[in-house]
């Protein structure tokens, strides 16, 4: 079953064209996230990590800097470390 989210993935890749997807904010993008724990963790573990980053990837995020670190608070109201961010999510 996890092959059918895997091609459904290769699918999306193959006929959108990056230029035209919207911009993912984590470094690794939401599709490619979804995909590798699809194949190393299987089905269920593929369609959680779909909702989640579904949650969590969209606009509405501020950036959060503390004694700890650089913190991202998401649009679903959990928070991420920088380093997960893409470049140009994070001011200078």
């Amino acid at each position: 079953m996890s092959r059918i989210l895997l091609i459904l993935i290769r699918f999306y890749w193959s006929v959108v064209p990056a230029a035209k997807r919207r911009a993912c904010i984590f470094t690794e993008s939401c599709s490619r996230y979804v995909y590798r724990i699809t194949q190393e963790q299987g089905l269920q573990c593929g369609i959680r990590a779909l909702i989640v980053r579904y949650r969590q990837c969209r606009p509405g995020y501020a950036v959060l800097s503390m004694t700890e670190g650089r913190f991202v608070l998401l649009a679903d109201g959990s928070t991420v470390q920088s380093e997960v961010m893409a470049r140009r999510v994070l001011p200078p």
